[in-house]
């Protein structure tokens, strides 16, 4: 997408790789930084988009993660340990990250796999950050993770979202984990953003938000009636999940498709902390709920997402050698 359709300056790109991976921003001038690297299986595209925007992959000098979900640090490892670029992320996901504690990424908890990494630069909420011939303003933006960060440049009023907000749906909140205080932290990041002036903003999916106050009315809305009704909150999070779970497994087969659900620890946390009932009634409501809004289809003996994606090969997705967080990752069927 050229930039000047997006309101942004030639040295900024704004490269919508697709799902499974978030987009990836780019600087092709000053300090060559990359904001997000986007899914494992996706390097070859990622470094593709790369290219045809006029960066050499050599030429970077950063990885810059907004949050450590799985579509949005997976390149990190290869980026770091064959082309020596450097991570920068928020202190506490780098500390997490760096002790190889458990829980990082919550890959486990979301089976999502993502090849251990390590983090060389820790960010703090205020601090400056040179990317491309700017100095970008780091921004703490919690809600979707409790870390969660964004990236603002005053001089061209651009912000990086990452997924604290895209231009027609928020972040899923993590409440089954974080508590439904989760609500209240999102609201404050919205109010946050809202009071920088912003021309545009490029979040971590879907396309550019060329009307930030707008967007980010918009969002206060949603978050506002999910205080109201904090089932709606796990409601949002159990559809994207699982949306995405079928993303990287090119579905699932009809026959597993209750028995993966109700053996996600994601899905039995919402169970038991959102929705007060057993893994096995969630899993059954939320394939109805997923059919009935036609967010799934059918197709060769498998349940398939509706949203435009393209799959992890299925030897990619077996793992071995891949140093995963996630210990075993099996593609069904």
């Amino acid at each position: 997408m050229p930039s000047d359709s997006l309101r942004i300056p030639g040295w900024l790109h704004f490269l919508a790789v697709g799902f499974p991976s978030a987009n990836v921003i780019a600087t092709s001038d000053g300090s060559r930084v990359i904001f997000d690297s986007g899914f494992g299986s996706d390097t070859s595209r990622i470094e593709d988009a790369l290219a045809t925007a006029g960066i050499g992959i050599t030429d970077v000098e950063l990885v810059v993660n907004t949050h450590w979900h799985s579509d949005h640090v997976g390149v990190n490892t290869r980026l770091r340990d064959v082309h020596g670029i450097a991570v920068a992320a928020a202190r506490e996901d780098a500390q997490a990250i760096n002790s190889r504690r458990a829980d990082a990424c919550l890959s486990a908890w979301l089976d999502q796999p993502v090849e251990r990494y390590h983090v060389d630069h820790a960010l703090e909420a205020g601090q400056t950050l040179r990317a491309g011939p700017s100095e970008w303003e780091v921004v703490p933006t919690p809600g979707h993770t409790p870390h969660h960060l964004s990236f603002y440049e005053p001089q061209e009023r651009l912000l990086v979202l990452g997924d604290a907000i895209h231009a027609d749906d928020v972040g899923w909140l993590n409440l089954a984990l974080d508590g439904p205080a989760a609500i209240d932290v999102a609201l404050d990041t919205v109010a946050r953003l809202s009071r920088l002036a912003v021309r545009t903003a490029l979040p971590g999916h879907g396309g550019p938000i060329l009307d930030p106050p707008a967007v980010f009315a918009a969002a206060h809305a949603r978050y506002e009636r999910m205080r109201a009704d904090p089932q709606r909150a796990g409601w949002h999070a159990c559809k994207r999940i699982f949306a995405f779970a079928l993303m990287i497994r090119d579905g699932i087969p009809l026959d597993d498709v209750d028995t993966y659900l109700a053996r996600q620890p994601w899905l039995v946390d919402h169970a038991s902390k959102m929705f007060d009932t057993d893994a096995e009634t969630l899993a059954a409501d939320l394939l109805a709920e997923m059919r009935r809004t036609r967010a799934v289809e059918e197709r060769g003996g498998r349940l398939h997402v509706r949203t435009p994606h393209h799959p992890p090969a299925r030897d990619w997705l077996a793992g071995s050698p891949r140093r995963d967080w996630l210990h075993e990752f099996i593609p069904s069927g």
